[in-house]
């Protein structure tokens, strides 16, 4: 039997069926048409989604919470925290207020800080100075014992505090105020014990050298507060036997007190005997009333004389306060008692050997334009056995030694 074939047993209207369905598909192929139908199929969708949503039940949100057991405590909810409203700052309040955050009332206004008051300080006490009574020769009781006992540690009394203000303990007022530049009374006032007792005063080992050349008269004066620094009492270095000291407590330099000793004892050795100190130290009150004294004297006897008249006569043998060698401790009227000394044989053997123990007649006759004083054979000055020796060779008075040896 002759095979068919597929297109043999196709009816003729199948063929014609399938001619449209190729024309949709061209219809197809347009691309705008392609887009258009796009658009209505996502329209669809949204449609499509919405009326799903609307027609869905409203479900309490508190059904889907998980129901309690039976006997669990409910827990509280946690309250949450109020907002904190920050107010708009002034600058920026024109502008806050036309969006609604309430202009320039929401904004309170700064608070102006009190002052602080400032703490008063509490003053802080002044100590109240300390008052000393002044002291004297002739005080006694605690207050001179406690004076007695620093002079003591400082070097410048010897022995114990006895609480008697005598003449040892002056001495040692003296020469402590001396050492430390205070004026050299001998009467501890306020300065003088404020110092004693301030642990900065200088001991008598600090006390600087004497100055055995040192020129006084009266173009070189000394001022009211100098004083020697290593004065004794005479009585207590010479003994009586040797030496008579006319007013008790006359002072002296300890090195020219010591030589005058020597000079003594070997004129005694040789027979000159009998001899007297008249004056040796003075401090410039002193010496202000020795000038005083002669200054009444000679208006007494010269009523009619004004007063720098009887003060120029008074400066021919008194020299002025400040002028004196005698302020210096190393000076010393050496004379006989009751008897002129100029012509005795004290006067005669002093003459010839005193240079050999350090000391020079001062003032003689023919040295006066130099000197500026009157002869006077009595008065006899320490100045050390080496300068001693070169002035009495030479026939030098202090003042050309000086000026010549510089």
């Amino acid at each position: 039997m002759p095979r068919t074939t597929r297109s043999q047993k196709r009816p003729p209207d199948a063929v014609h069926a399938r001619r449209p369905g190729k024309q949709r598909t061209r219809a197809l192929d347009n691309p705008f048409i392609r887009v258009l139908l796009a658009a209505a199929a996502m329209l669809l969708i949204v449609l499509v989604c919405i009326a799903s949503t609307s027609l869905m039940p409203k479900i309490d949100p508190a059904l889907l919470e998980p129901t309690p057991e039976s006997g669990t405590p409910t827990p509280v909810p946690t309250p949450s925290p109020e907002p904190t409203i920050t107010p708009t700052p002034a600058i920026y309040a024109p502008f806050g207020a036309q969006y609604g955050h309430g202009g320039e009332n929401l904004i309170p206004e700064t608070p102006t800080p009190e002052p602080t008051p400032t703490p008063t300080p509490s003053p802080v006490p002044t100590p109240s100075p300390v008052t000393y009574t002044t002291l004297r020769k002739g005080a006694n009781g605690p207050s001179v014992v406690r004076m007695q006992e620093a002079l003591i540690a400082l070097g410048y009394l010897d022995g114990s505090a006895d609480g008697d203000f005598g003449s040892g303990t002056q001495r040692a007022v003296i020469q402590f105020q001396a050492v430390n530049g205070l004026s050299a009374d001998g009467i501890a006032g306020a300065k003088t014990l404020s110092l004693l007792y301030s642990g900065s005063a200088l001991d008598a080992s600090e006390a600087p050298e004497m100055d055995y050349l040192i020129l006084v008269n009266r173009e070189n004066r000394l001022d009211d507060h100098y004083a020697p620094t290593d004065l004794v009492e005479i009585a207590d270095m010479i003994p009586e036997s040797v030496l008579k000291v006319k007013y008790k407590g006359t002072q002296a330099n300890r090195v020219a007190a010591e030589a005058l000793y020597r000079m003594l004892e070997d004129a005694i050795d040789e027979g000159i005997t009998v001899w007297q100190v008249s004056s040796a130290y003075r401090g410039y009150k002193d010496q202000q009333a020795l000038v005083d004294q002669s200054v009444a004297n000679y208006k007494k006897n010269n009523p009619d004389w004004s007063r720098d008249r009887c003060l120029s006569a008074t400066y021919q043998t008194v020299a002025p306060a400040g002028t004196s060698e005698h302020m210096t401790g190393l000076a010393f009227d050496i004379t006989v008692p009751g008897v002129s000394f100029t012509g005795t044989k004290q006067q005669k053997w002093l003459h010839e050997h005193c240079y050999e123990y350090g000391f020079v007649v001062r003032f003689t006759e023919d040295k006066q334009d130099k000197t500026g004083f009157l002869a006077e054979s009595w008065h006899f000055r320490y100045v050390g056995v080496q300068a001693a020796q070169v002035m009495t060779y030479n026939n030098w008075c202090l003042e050309e030694y000086v000026e010549k040896m510089k």
